[in-house]
């Protein structure tokens, strides 16, 4: 789709939606993954007294910010897929645009 100032370029969409799915979704899912197994830790390794303050509060932690990746991974997954769909709109605006024209072209001798 073009105009005076503004232009969008289906393929850079194209080409930022995969970027999206297939290196940041993924690396942000498998920081979840190694949170989720840290957060499985032996608490038993800060010993008897210092687990009691420290390996809970240090799990919640983990498992918050474990819980918060997964849904960052998933709002990076949808908005390949919207960014997917805005590529295919603009393409289909383009080609009707250009469809609609064409009919007009013999019309106006051109």
């Amino acid at each position: 789709m073009a105009g005076k100032d503004f232009k969008v370029d289906p393929a850079e969409l194209d080409k930022f939606s995969g970027y999206l799915e297939k290196t940041t979704s993924p690396a942000v899912k498998q920081a979840a993954a190694d949170v989720h197994t840290a957060n499985g830790f032996d608490n038993q390794a800060f010993g008897i007294f210092l687990a009691q303050v420290f390996a809970v509060p240090a799990r919640i932690t983990m498992g918050v910010v474990a819980g918060n990746l997964d849904k960052i991974s998933g709002n990076v997954t949808e908005t390949a897929d919207l960014t997917k769909k805005a590529a295919k709109a603009y393409r289909d605006q383009d080609a009707t645009a250009k469809d609609g024209i064409d009919k007009f072209l013999p019309e106006i001798g051109k």
